[in-house]
């Protein structure tokens, strides 16, 4: 009897265990692309000029055999450019199913022609953010592709607070806080958010953004803008105020 209980309660607890939720994934069309200098020769179709390309600094060049719809590169320049994969669902001519589109450069950097080879790209942060006292930003954009919502027609706004290591702000419906972890070159952490939970007409897009906050790894500052990242994946945008 001992034997059968212990059994049936095992079971019970089995079938009950509670399971993690899948982890969310930002799925944005936008990329951070670093370009060589210089392009070189390489074989497709023939014999063609391919630009050198990375997805971050530390990463080694490959070759990039597309074009960038809107960029024209330069020799003796490094770029960081901030692209956008768009699908094509009926395919290019050459059969692509997508084609890259430049969305802006954000730095252009002269190289000389010795260090051409081996030069590396440095991201342009200009304007960082003061630690010294607290930041306030607007929101103006974000991507959350898994549903198609934008940061349209709502002002939601984010404080960083380096000193007290607090993020703080106000959504279209809530106030929202939380805590600010400061890691070294740019990159940062917002963990333990929380909000008011107040309705109004903006919910849904409000929960988006609030899903977005704790994603937050790195930012980049370029004069009264920030952009915010995940990994090289921009997740949202603002204005300073």
């Amino acid at each position: 009897m001992k034997v059968k209980l212990l059994i049936c309660l095992s079971a019970f607890f089995l079938c009950f265990t509670p399971t993690k939720s899948p982890k969310f994934k930002v799925k944005s069309p936008f990329r951070k692309l670093f370009i060589g200098a210089k392009t070189v020769d390489c074989s497709g179709e023939g014999k063609n000029k391919c630009m050198m390309v990375k997805n971050s600094p530390e990463k080694n060049w490959e070759f990039f055999y597309d074009q960038i719809e809107g960029f024209k590169h330069e020799q003796g320049y490094e770029y960081q450019l901030l692209i956008e994969i768009v699908d094509v669902p009926e395919g290019l001519e050459d059969g692509s199913l997508f084609k890259y589109v430049l969305k802006r450069v954000i730095s252009k950097t002269a190289i000389e022609s010795n260090k051409m080879s081996s030069s590396v790209v440095t991201p342009n942060t200009t304007a960082p953010v003061s630690k010294s006292r607290a930041t306030e930003w607007v929101l103006t954009d974000f991507i959350y592709k898994n549903n198609g919502l934008e940061a349209k027609g709502f002002e939601a706004t984010m404080t960083l607070d380096f000193a007290q290591k607090k993020v703080f702000g106000q959504g279209p419906c809530s106030r929202y806080a939380g805590t600010l972890r400061d890691l070294e070159k740019n990159r940062v952490r917002f963990e333990n958010i929380g909000n008011t939970k107040s309705a109004c007409d903006f919910t849904e897009k409000e929960k988006a953004f609030f899903d977005l906050l704790p994603l937050t790894r790195n930012y980049v500052i370029e004069g009264e803008r920030m952009y915010v990242y995940h990994g090289t994946e921009l997740i949202m945008a603002f204005r300073r105020r």
